[in-house]
């Protein structure tokens, strides 16, 4: 008795004896069944025994070598049959106790080869079945092509030996070729069949009648309902796990800033960290339990094997996520609350985690989000809080190393936009800073300003006519529409000139009339113009003098 026949009977006597306890209304019924399918078992084992008895009685008899051998194939056989009958029925009688605890305990040598085809295996099996058809055509193309080939081959012999049987001068040779020409012609005749027999089935693959038949509407409820709806409860879940996890994390920041106005911790960093790395990983976990209770092997297959190509390349960029690390950790070349300059301009680093936060105060839109593996190659250092983050501010007026002159109305990361007199003028914001720009409204600026006497006042030059002119200008200029902005007004005498004694004038101004500084030169000129008109001093002019030595003519601006 075979051993299928043997499990198909045990299955229906427990099934029969499943139905028996679970079913009230027909126990009787039932119980009688039981006992018969019992009795019939016990029946076959006893039979089975004698059979045993015998076929070791015959070999015992027996002196055939070959009769041996097949007495020995059947007492093995019918061996086994016994014991599957006699384990039956211990697991019927015994309520379907498992026999298997209470065998010799044995330890199974780990294979990972085993272990990992198991887990593709899904995979390769569903990938099998949606590409059955295609490779059943190219499979039946290429046996096409193969025997077809070798038709064409066989014909040619054939014609080929035909022609020499038909022109052989002797009956010998005429015999040997017939002899070769129906070998041929019987390989050709089954190449053919082949042939013929491939091309049908092709044909017959290929038929849209013979394609599989599928219902729109059903294969939509059926890949609906199917993996990409445990797709998409995988992601619903894994989302879920992943925001509930986001508010504790968010919880416990808010929990530290809190606690302390100073830099976070290294515990509270290392923490910070641990979780978004547990985190990581129970969501993970949570869609591969949506793929485990759903039974889709096929998704959980996929996911190892994206798991088994994330742990590859984060093994290959090892070294970088250390150092992104230590960043995150604070522990790095580039640490919060110091200054760094990124992209040739200051930055403040005002958090440093998964993304690090930049900030300019001075620039509009001046605040970076950035990866943190994007400050690796970076260096930070502390600074002092009367240091400088731009230049220039909104509203501020400039003068740039190419004399360009104008206000700052807008200046950001990218762009600074400077009016001049009436236009738009957009500077790359380091160009701005290349450009040397001289803020007049910050701190407020000094106007060197020279008025050259005549050499008749040169007794008086450096004593009563600086103090004069200094008394004089300093009234003028309190007196005008900037007297409030004027610092400071001191007036010094600077050199004898070729036609002139120069007095040189600096004045200091407040950033309040930065907006003026082309129009105070000429206030100047006026008060200077004035207090020589009013003390009679005389402001020389230069003069061109001609003179005549041996024909040569000398010109000489003085």
């Amino acid at each position: 008795m075979k051993i299928l026949n043997i499990v198909m009977i045990c299955f229906m006597l427990l099934l029969s004896n499943l139905t028996y306890a679970n079913d009230a209304d027909s126990n009787k019924e039932q119980e009688l069944n039981s006992w018969e399918h019992l009795d019939t078992l016990v029946t076959l084992i006893n039979s089975m025994s004698e059979r045993l008895s015998e076929l070791r009685g015959s070999l015992e008899a027996t002196e055939n070598s070959v009769k041996d051998k097949q007495i020995v194939s059947e007492i093995e056989q019918v061996s086994q049959d016994l014991k599957s009958l006699q384990a039956a029925l211990e697991m019927l009688a015994t309520g379907g106790a498992d026999l298997s605890l209470f065998g010799e305990k044995t330890t199974e040598k780990f294979d990972w080869r085993e272990q990992l085809q198991s887990v593709f295996e899904p995979i390769l099996v569903e990938l099998r079945r949606l590409s059955e058809r295609p490779r059943k055509i190219e499979r039946l193309r290429s046996d096409l092509e193969y025997y077809s080939e070798r038709l064409a081959v066989a014909k040619s012999a054939v014609e080929n030996l035909t022609r020499y049987r038909e022109n052989a001068p002797t009956d010998h040779l005429k015999k040997a070729f017939s002899r070769i020409e129906e070998r041929w012609q019987r390989r050709q005749v089954d190449l053919q069949n082949r042939v013929n027999l491939v091309n049908f089935e092709l044909q017959e693959t290929l038929s849209p009648t013979n394609a599989p038949k599928t219902d729109p509407v059903e294969s939509l409820k059926k890949l609906l309902g199917g993996r990409v709806l445990n797709l998409a409860m995988a992601v619903a879940v894994m989302a879920a796990v992943y925001g509930i996890l986001k508010l504790i994390a968010n919880g416990y920041k808010s929990y530290i800033s809190r606690k302390s106005k100073r830099r976070r911790a290294f515990v509270a960093r290392a923490g910070i960290l641990a979780f978004y790395l547990l985190t990581t990983l129970i969501v993970l976990l949570s869609g591969m339990a949506v793929f485990y209770i759903r039974g889709d092997w096929v998704l959980m297959g996929l996911v190892f094997i994206m798991l088994a190509g994330a742990a590859w390349a984060i093994q290959k960029s090892l070294p970088q996520y250390l150092i992104e690390a230590k960043l995150i950790l604070n522990l790095g070349p580039v640490r919060e609350g110091e200054r760094i300059m990124f992209n040739d301009l200051p930055w403040r680093v005002d958090s440093l985690s998964f993304q690090a936060k930049l900030h300019n105060p001075e620039l509009q839109g001046g605040a970076l989000y950035l990866p943190v593996k994007s400050l690796v190659d970076y260096n930070s250092r502390r600074y002092d809080e009367s240091e400088l983050w731009f230049p220039t501010r909104t509203g501020d007026w400039a003068l740039l190393e190419d004399d360009t002159y104008g206000q700052v109305i807008s200046q950001s990361p990218e762009f600074v936009e400077l009016k001049v007199l009436s236009t738009i003028k957009t500077y790359r914001s380091t160009a701005f800073i290349d450009l040397s720009p001289r803020n007049l409204s910050m701190q407020g600026f000094t106007l060197l300003l020279t008025v050259g006497l005549d050499y008749k006042h040169q007794a008086d030059i450096t004593t009563i006519i600086v103090l004069e002119l200094q008394s004089l200008l300093e009234a003028g200029f309190k007196e005008s529409a900037y007297g409030e902005s004027v610092k400071s007004v001191q007036v010094m005498f600077d050199k004898a000139n070729a036609s002139s004694l120069d007095l040189v004038t600096k004045i200091s101004f407040d950033g309040r009339v930065a907006d003026k500084y082309f129009e105070l030169p000429r206030l100047f000129q006026s008060l200077t113009v004035e207090a020589c008109n009013k003390n009679d001093w005389v402001i020389p002019f230069d003069q061109l003098t001609i003179h005549t030595v041996d024909n040569e003519l000398n010109l000489n601006k003085t």
